[in-house]
Parts: C-alpha cells; structure tokens; sequence
C-alpha cells in the first residue's frame, strides 16, 4: 500500500505534498500520542515545504481519512562524507495530533486564571458521567470554546458532546489531561483521536466506539498473513513475601503471602522480605496477631496500616509473579491490510498453535521505503509485547499446551 504526505502551515493551510522521501516511520497508537519521523533531502522543494509550526497528514492509497496528523516538532540536518553528501538530508518529526491533550493540564477550576487557583478547593475538581462526555468536557474546558481565551487552541474544532461510555467518577488536580483520559476510556466503548483536515483548516475531535473487526480481520499462519511470532513463558521471581512491621524480636508482626498456584505449577519456593518498619503495628506477645503499636495510633491508621501490609505483599508477589508473552508480526495482505480493513481501536483476532486470542490493536508501528511502499506493518494486539506480570499468561499457557499435544503426536 502506497502513501502520501500532504504538508501544512502554521495556520493549518495545505502548502504542497512531499512525494518524495528516503525513508518514513511512524507509530500509530489507540487514544495516546503517536510518533512519525520522515528523512528527505535537505535542498529539495519537499525539504523547503517544512516549517516551525507547520505538520503533515498521511495518508494511504484508497483509504479517505489520513492514518495520522501532527506538527513538526523536530529538524535534524544530517551529512557525511560517505552517505547523504551534496546537501545532506534532514530528518524531521514530532507526535500525532493526539499530543494537544497532553498539552494541557487540569487545572482545579478552569474557570479561573492560572493566577487565581489558590481560589479553588484544596481536594480537587470532581467529575462523573459517561466516558465520552467526559472526555469532550474535559478538553472543551482545557482548550476549547469553553476555555479561557488564551487557552483556546485555534482551528480546534470539538464536535458536538457525546454520552457514550462507561460511568466514570474521578477527582482532577493539576493532571495532564491525555494521561487522565487514558484511564477513561475503554477498549469497548470509547475512543478519541485528533485529526487534521486539510479541507476545513481544522484540528477535529474524533469521538468513536472500537469496532469488533474479531470475525472479518484474522491474523494465522494458515492465512499467510504472519511473518513472525514468538511466544514466552516465564517462572516467577518471588512466590513468598514476608512483610515486617514496627518492633524487634518477639514484639515485631511479621505477616506472610504465599502464591501457592505458581509454586505448585513451577514447582519452586523463592521469598522475599519486606521492611515496614513505617506501619504503626507490632505483634502481640502471647498470640502474634497484629496489635497497635503505642496508644497515640488511631483505629483509622490501625486499619489504614494493616491494609498497607496486604498491598505491598500483593503488589511483591504482582512485580515478581510468572509471566507469559507473545510477539506478533503480520504482513499486510490484499485481503487484508491495515488502514483499508482494520485500525487502531479495533478489535481483531490472532490464531497461534491453535489457539485464538482477540484483544483489540492499541498501536501499530509502520516502515515506508523510499518508494512509498509499506516494508513493515507490526500491530500491537492487547496486552502484546507489553512485560506487565501476568498479562498474557493464560494464553500463552494454553498455546504452550496446544503445542505440546501437537508435539505427541507427531
């Protein structure tokens, strides 16, 4: 699939295309901020396109809607003796327009002046409603027709206020805006993108639900559309966790977790000891349970601290717990191809050792030769390649089994 690059100004007009570059990676990702990066030679009409403040629009062969748009942030100008001569060549780059929400902080009352904050309450702004609504307040607050004048981003264009998602409730202070949308939309219901359209000279909010594409967009040997996969499983680094309180000796409360499944499946004990000497508790002489620690601990810190004890021994157990992983490498096909039949957002379906995993595509990381032509396509499905403890165990376990029963029988 082919592409092209249409530039602008600083005042979100089209300028000319740039139909000729030596290489171009970009970095599509679902509600975060993308990446892209192209490399031209410096001295050409396309080099002379770019500008500070300006950005570009990609856009693929037979799709409508650019993959991505954003403002040039960077420029590199690069010459050696043995490549890139004459001129030399220049890269330039920057994130996809999804960055103006992380531009933007969440201020106690957007209402006030920055200066005039101190006016606001110490505990923070409260939200609650649908995800969707949400997120378009939140951002019409920060930078749109509801901000502030000088908060006003220009040739932003919002949309109209939408109440789909999931019932959010959340307190704001200061927070970037595009982290804390993260924690508000889902993979289910709510989406956003920022897009650049050439023909309104405008930056439009995208407000969409991810499609279930889980049927119509299948990633398998068997299909041919899989240039690579690697799956991995591995032992945990802690099954047992010792947490010690206030006290020495016989007055120290030691409590102790233990992950009994990982030790029975892995067939291995390895403890880890944990120092709270921080939480009000000791241990009580004659029984060991936990007891308060002096008479000026309250009942509320008594109860806040054995809570503390269960925490970190769970979160010890989570950091060292067994993990399972896969990599996947597709390759775009004419039945299908990523932009034409599948996006970021959407939901899709992977087949490996016969076993189906379906998790929506939260990213996907594009190579374009200098002809224009894709040279790689690698989506990232779900929780694909992300290391959190956990997070693919159970696939990967069952794809690990699968593969050992194909084993028997050959």
């Amino acid at each position: 699939m082919g592409y092209r690059v249409e530039v602008r100004d600083a005042a979100l007009s089209r300028i000319g295309i740039i139909d000729s570059w030596i290489s171009m990676d970009l970095v599509v990702r679902y509600c975060q901020q993308g990446t892209w990066q192209m490399l031209v030679a410096a001295g050409t009409p396309q080099a002379d396109l770019l500008q500070k403040g300006g950005g570009v629009a990609i856009y693929q062969d037979g799709v409508q809607l650019p993959i991505l748009t954003g403002q040039i942030e960077s420029f590199q100008h690069y010459w050696t003796n043995a490549q890139h001569t004459s001129l030399g060549s220049l890269y330039f780059g920057g994130k996809c327009d999804n960055k103006l929400a992380y531009n933007r902080l969440a201020w106690p009352d957007p209402t006030k002046p920055a200066t005039q904050q101190w006016q606001a309450t110490d505990d923070g702004r409260a939200v609650s409603g649908p995800a969707g609504h949400l997120v378009w307040n939140e951002l019409d607050k920060a930078m749109g027709t509801g901000a502030l004048p000088n908060r006003r981003v220009a040739g932003l264009v919002l949309g109209p206020d939408v109440t789909s998602g999931k019932t959010v409730s959340d307190v704001l202070q200061w927070d970037v805006i595009g982290t804390k949308l993260e924690s508000w939309i889902d993979t289910a219901t709510t989406g956003y993108r920022f897009l650049y359209s050439p023909d309104t000279k405008s930056i439009n909010l995208e407000l969409f639900e991810p499609r279930d594409k889980s049927k119509e967009v299948r990633f398998s040997k068997d299909l041919g559309n899989l240039r690579e996969f690697t799956w991995s499983l591995t032992a945990p680094t802690v099954t047992r966790v010792i947490v010690a309180c206030q006290g020495t000796g016989k007055n120290r409360y030691l409590y102790q977790q233990i992950d009994e499944d990982s030790e029975s499946e892995w067939g291995i004990q390895i403890e880890q000891f944990l120092d709270r000497r921080d939480l009000p508790i000791k241990a009580d002489p004659t029984t060991g349970e936990p007891i308060k620690a002096d008479l000026s601990v309250t009942d509320d810190q008594f109860a806040t601290a054995k809570q503390a004890i269960l925490d970190a021994a769970t979160e010890a157990l989570n950091t060292g717990a067994k993990n399972g992983n896969f990599q996947l490498y597709p390759v775009d096909t004419n039945q299908i191809k990523f932009g034409r039949d599948y996006f970021v957002g959407d939901v899709v379906t992977v087949s490996i050792d016969g076993v189906e995993y379906t998790d929506i595509v939260r990213e996907v990381a594009i190579t374009v030769d200098s002809g224009g032509d894709t040279e790689t396509v690698t989506p990232s499905i779900g929780e694909q390649g992300s290391g959190n403890p956990l997070n693919l165990y159970k696939t990967v376990f069952d794809m690990r089994e699968k593969l050992r029963k194909l084993e028997a029988r050959m």
